[in-house]
């Protein structure tokens, strides 16, 4: 299900980027479809920064 909707969310985000480059040229908001396209990625490829093991109501550190 998440593949799915990260499917769908990547391809608003790339219809919004066509929306300002090709269509209508607005740069400012490209620029900003591209930086969150391209925080989605690095979020995604970089295992670092993915929380590790924490459930909800869990505190994640021990004391």
């Amino acid at each position: 299900m998440n593949i799915i909707a990260n499917i769908i969310l990547y391809g608003i985000a790339f219809f919004f980027l066509y929306e300002y480059t090709i269509k209508e040229w607005d740069p400012w908001n490209a620029f900003t479809v591209v930086f969150v396209i391209a925080v989605a990625i690095i979020t995604t490829l970089m295992p670092g920064l993915h929380a590790a093991k924490t459930s909800p109501g869990e505190y994640p550190y021990d004391d």
